[in-house]
Formats: C-alpha cells, structure tokens, sequence
C-alpha cells in the first residue's frame, strides 16, 4: 500500500488543474495567502477518487494544509498538509479514520523557493 499512497502523493501535488473538484494543490496555495497560514477543505474529484481507490471508503476526504515557516522570498512557506479519509475499513472487520501528513516547501509561483534548492529539501 505504501507505493500507492506514494503516487497518489503524486498525484496531489502535480495533477493539472480541473473542474471536477476542490484540488489538495489549490487548498495550498490558499495557505500561502491566508492571513493565519491555514486552509482546509473537502477535496473532490480525481484525487480524492484515488484516496477512496486506495483506502476503500468512500466518505468525503478532508485536507488541512498549515504554515510551518515561511521563507525570505515573499510567498513562499513549508507547508504542513494532512489528509483524512474517515470509515476506512481495517483488516479486522472495523472501521478507522486513515491520515497522511507530509510537509513541502512552496511558492506563489508553484515552485519551490531558491533558498531551498541549494541547501537540499528540509527548510
């Protein structure tokens, strides 16, 4: 299942815009511009299809996305995004909340800052 959370991670990050749904890359950008930093949604459409895929459950996939620090350059922030997909079934015949956080470093401009790339990927 790893190799699978890993392309959906993938997915998330680098799925083109679309009309079908709320985009885990658009409650990012929201983060960068919000005045506390934070955003949160329901995502739906392709990514969220592709977390109930994985998971098995089918109830809405929730993401909050939070600072963690923001760099030199205006607009640019290590983000911090979680996502929960409640009622997935587990092995044992119950039901559990599944949750994935990762953390990245992003721009306005869709990139990551500069000062990051020359000191490797951890702010």
């Amino acid at each position: 299942m790893n190799a699978r959370i890993l392309a959906v991670i993938t997915l998330l990050v680098c799925h083109p815009a679309s009309a079908d749904g709320l985009r885990v890359k658009d409650l990012m950008m929201q983060a960068l511009i919000s005045q506390d930093g934070t955003s949160k949604g329901i995502v739906a459409g392709q990514e969220a299809d592709a977390i109930h895929t994985v998971t098995g459950a089918s109830d809405p996939l929730r993401a909050e996305v939070s600072t963690l620090k923001k760099f030199k350059q205006e607009g640019c922030s290590r983000l911090a995004v979680r996502l929960i997909q409640p009622n997935v079934p587990t092995k044992e015949g119950g039901k559990t909340d599944f949750a994935l956080r990762y953390e990245l470093n992003l721009c306005k401009s869709g990139l990551p800052p500069p000062e990051t790339l020359s000191q490797g990927a951890s702010p």
